[in-house]
């Protein structure tokens, strides 16, 4: 067989030797990378017409050599390791294959590739056309960071882990398993953790498929839990549960702590709010029969430093009372009269019992009674033996006290409702009157019927009280009626109709008065000396009547008085508004008056009608002094109208007469005893005009014709 083998190469020998070798023509083709990781790169293309292939690789930039006619390169996969051409351009692959797998690469790092034909022998490479393609390694960095809580402690921590690893974009899916040092494991991106146990624990976060990249990240610390203690407290004899008398509680514990380099235990036992014991064997007796719950809390230390790491567990110990201490007796403190003491021991499970009262007096069973005759304090002692062996003797005392007298006086049988106070009289000072009204000791009747007073005497040990009744007769209410007017001289009767003797305030006694004149009427009545009284005011008046004057004519600026008449208790009111008994009228209209009283109402109306111009006067045009007695003077005439001044002038203005000079208000025609010349002649004529208490003053001038 190898002979065959030989001879086959001879041939092939001597056949390549013949052919004249040639330079390729046809360059390779679709070269590209294939399966890329961290460190290598799968590349394969399609050969050209050459029997050989030469692959140059170079790191971060083209490949800058071409290889030389003639020379032959070694290659070899590992980049960096083959022929290098140039600077930095490696030879990897030179055979007759289509595909190269290139390691000993950089982590995310682009290389550059260039596949030369050629023919193998000569070699005769093909330069002028070639494969070229470049690719980038994969980056996988796995990292990860943890927080824990402020609680490190066995079973209550709770560790968070965070992924920061990074990867290249088209990395794939990459698969993290978290690796907590417990035995325990997790996957997925971030994860939680909480460690049942104490110690130190190294974490790994593991990646998959790594691609060749580093896949594995460690914790630079181990995480440190501190490990929590197994409280086991207990009672050193197994005691629980001691007699009072010269009792004693030792306590110990067995608490349980894993066993880790510097960890160590401290301890508190709690007896209760403001006792506390951190030394490792307390004692502790207890003031008072009854069952204690004792607090047990361990606590880890670390180097010596507390971690806040605890576990607590509770114990019970029970303190049995003494026997004697269930001693009751139904009241301590009695009055002397019929005082009676019963005496008893409740606490449970008792198996003797003895009783010493006192002179001489003694009794073994569990319940006894015993007066005294006497007041004074009494010993009484009593011992006792529980089932359980625990014995006891107790003394107490029991007192009698002298009994107080509640008695009261000066409480009649009947007392009248609304009366003077009934003043008590109690033979025990110091005590409380109850039932009614009181103050201090004075009793006011204000109900009524039978009423019940009750002394109460607030004896600190020996309180008592005690009543009477009395009859609260109710007030009589006496009422004569409403104050009243009586009319036209009539009459009214006054009745008293309750019941009782009668006293009017002017002496007489019937129970009827019959009464016409003003004045005010009293009565008292009298039942049984419950008094009521009562007055009434009677007036008299008559019935009201008005007359006003007859419709009259005022002239312009005028007035009339209207007057209505007065009466005692009387309203008046005018159409006007007005309630006064006079009211003066100066303009047209009608005005009514009504008058009421308690004996009824009049009405009455005058109409006023209004006359324009001066109708107060009669003015004469012309005189004639001429000695013929007929209409010798100038005169003016007037209803009431009272002249103050008259004055007279000539054509010229000058004043002719002036009243105030002759005291008179008629001129006769002369003038300084001359006679005056015909002709018309001016006056002014001043005057007043009294309309009842008022004053109306009023100033007139004019013309008058002297004849001759």
């Amino acid at each position: 067989m190898v002979k065959k083998v030989l001879l086959i190469l001879c041939v092939i020998f001597s056949l390549s030797i013949q052919l004249k070798a040639a330079e390729p023509s046809q360059a390779a083709t679709n070269l590209k990378p294939g399966t890329i990781t961290c460190n290598s790169a799968q590349l394969t293309w399609t050969s050209g017409n050459g029997a050989w292939r030469l692959v140059l690789v170079k790191e971060a930039a083209a490949v800058d050599a071409t290889p030389a006619d003639g020379s032959s390169y070694s290659a070899n996969a590992n980049f960096g390791s083959g022929g290098q051409l140039g600077t930095g351009n490696f030879a990897v692959f030179n055979n007759i294959t289509n595909s190269v797998i290139v390691t000993n690469l950089k982590v995310n790092t682009t290389y550059h590739v260039t596949v030369f034909e050629h023919d193998g022998t000569g070699p005769d490479y093909l330069t002028s056309k070639t494969a070229t393609v470049s690719f980038t390694t994969h980056k996988l960095t796995v990292a990860f960071t943890h927080k824990g809580t402020n609680d490190s402690c066995e079973k209550s921590n709770k560790i968070t882990f965070t992924n920061t690893s990074t990867k290249s974009a088209n990395f794939g899916w990459v698969k993290y398993t978290w690796i907590y040092g417990d035995g325990s494991q997790d996957t997925g991106l971030n994860a939680t953790h909480t460690y049942v146990k104490g110690g130190n624990f190294t974490v790994n976060l593991v990646a998959s498929p790594a691609l060749n990249c580093l896949d594995i990240a460690t914790t630079p610390k181990a995480i440190f839990i501190v490990p929590r203690p197994v409280s086991k407290p207990f009672e050193k004899a197994n005691d629980t549960v001691q007699c009072f008398d010269g009792h004693v509680f030792r306590f110990d514990d067995n608490t349980q702590l894993a066993k880790i380099p510097k960890c160590a235990y401290i301890r508190t036992w709690f007896f209760n709010d403001q006792d506390s014991a951190t030394i490792p064997n307390p004692t502790k007796s207890y003031l008072a029969p009854g069952r204690y719950r004792i607090h047990y809390k361990s606590e880890t230390l670390y180097d010596n430093k507390q971690t806040g790491c605890t576990d607590t567990a509770n114990m019970w110990v029970k303190v049995v009372a003494s026997p004697s201490s269930g001693v009751w007796v139904n009241d301590s403190i009695q009055c002397l009269a019929g005082n009676i003491f019963d005496f008893d021991n409740k606490f449970p499970g008792l198996v003797s019992f003895k009783w010493d009262l006192g002179g001489g007096s003694t009794a073994v069973t569990k319940t006894v009674s015993k007066s005294f005759p006497s007041v004074g304090d009494y010993p009484i002692i009593h011992e006792a033996t529980s089932v359980d062996g625990c014995s006891g003797k107790d003394t107490i005392i029991v007192k009698v006290k002298p009994n107080v007298d509640p008695a009261f006086t000066g409480l009649p049988a009947t007392a009248c409702q609304g009366g003077p106070a009934i003043m008590l009289s109690p033979k025990t000072t110091g005590g409380i009157f109850k039932g009614e009204t009181f103050t201090g000791n004075s009793f006011y009747p204000t109900k009524t019927g039978k009423v019940t007073i009750k002394y109460v005497v607030q004896d600190q040990n020996c309180p008592d009280s005690s009543s009477a009744d009395i009859t609260i007769t109710p007030k009589p209410i006496l009422n004569l009626g409403k104050d009243t007017t009586l009319c036209d001289g009539a009459s009214t009767d006054i009745i008293v109709s309750i019941p009782g003797t009668v006293l009017w305030n002017d002496g007489s006694t019937a129970n009827i008065k019959t009464v016409s004149l003003p004045g005010t009427y009293g009565a008292v009545v009298d039942n049984a000396g419950c008094k009521a009284s009562d007055s009434i005011n009677i007036k008299v008046n008559v019935s009201p009547s008005i007359s006003l004057p007859m419709d009259t004519v005022l002239c312009s600026g005028s007035m009339v008085k209207l007057v209505a008449p007065f009466l005692p208790n009387t309203t008046i009111k005018w159409s006007t508004g007005s309630s006064d008994t006079v009211i003066y009228v100066s303009a047209a209209g009608t005005y009514s008056c009504t008058v009421t009283n308690a004996c009824g109402s009049a009405t009455d109306d005058v109409t006023v009608n209004l006359m324009m111009g001066d109708c107060d006067l009669f003015i004469p045009t012309a005189f004639t002094p001429n000695g013929d007695n007929r209409n010798e003077s100038f005169k003016i005439f007037g209803r009431g109208a009272v002249p103050i001044l008259f004055l007279v002038y000539n054509r010229w203005g000058d004043k002719v007469f002036d009243s105030h000079e002759k005291n008179v208000y008629e001129w006769d025609g002369y003038y300084m005893n001359d006679v005056c010349q015909e002709g018309i002649y001016t006056f002014i004529y001043r005057y007043e005009l009294k309309t009842g208490d008022r004053v109306r003053r009023k100033t007139i001038s004019g013309t008058i014709m002297l004849m001759r």
